[in-house]
């Protein structure tokens, strides 16, 4: 029979063991921990494609349609980059848009999407404007897909369309996409002048599957209710994606 103190011994460090054991595991599924896809734009393009949609076909000059990787213009600092969109909303209905494909997820695995975008905008609040303010209905929105957004021409009234919004109930799933708009900080009588917004989504924005090799499409921009010319410079995208 071993003595007493010895015993006592025996119990203490068998407890060290079994503490510094369960402590050293990790109880919660590390396949639950989010992935985050982070962009600094003005450190590179990080291989975003703009593209535009949601207008008549063949009306491309029309709409004057820009995206270029450019310098913040002023008073913003000058020496950053950005990417820069532009258009003037002929259509009522443009959307400007970036895509980009990312690797790295589970396979045919569900996640909740959750997204940050920082832009500088010219656009003060309150403004009167052809078709809707030329701030508020700006509307910002993002997303993640399994299928490349891209945009595809409506035989019934000859428009460029997206894909991914009519493959379901297009208002319904507009509406659930948007994160906020472009107005900025100045209201209208202060006039136009850049400055930085940024505009985040709630922690379940929209959910998505990855595919068959874990890749997905991230995607953000605008759609437009501002019948004229809008002109944004997107300088950070943060996507986060947690398994359902």
């Amino acid at each position: 029979m071993y003595p007493k103190n010895i015993l006592n011994l025996n119990i203490f460090l068998l407890f060290i063991f079994f503490s510094g054991f369960i402590s050293g595991c990790d109880i919660t599924d590390s396949s639950d921990s989010p992935i985050v896809f982070e962009y600094n734009f003005h450190e590179s393009e990080h291989n975003f494609e703009a593209f535009f949609t949601d207008y008549p076909v063949g009306d491309d000059e029309n709409m004057e349609l820009i995206a270029e990787y450019r310098p913040l213009p002023q008073p913003l600092d000058t020496t950053e980059m950005a990417h820069f969109i532009s258009a003037v909303n002929r259509s009522d209905d443009v959307k400007m848009l970036y895509r980009k494909q990312v690797d790295g997820l589970a396979s045919r695995t569900s996640y909740n999407a959750s997204f940050e975008v920082y832009f500088a905008t010219e656009t003060p609040s309150g403004c009167v404007g052809i078709g809707g303010p030329p701030g508020e209905a700006v509307r910002v929105i993002a997303g993640a897909h399994e299928l490349k957004p891209e945009r595809f021409v409506d035989q019934e009234d000859n428009y460029y369309r997206l894909n991914l919004q009519h493959l379901d109930n297009p208002s319904e799933w507009y509406n659930n996409k948007i994160m906020g708009d472009i107005a900025n900080s100045r209201e209208c009588e202060e006039g136009w002048e850049f400055e930085m917004k940024e505009v985040t989504s709630g922690a379940h924005h929209t959910t998505f599957t990855s595919d068959d090799d874990g890749r997905a499409w991230l995607w953000f921009g605008t759609r437009s209710g501002f019948e004229g010319q809008t002109n944004l410079f997107y300088t950070y995208f943060k996507a986060e994606l947690t398994p359902k």
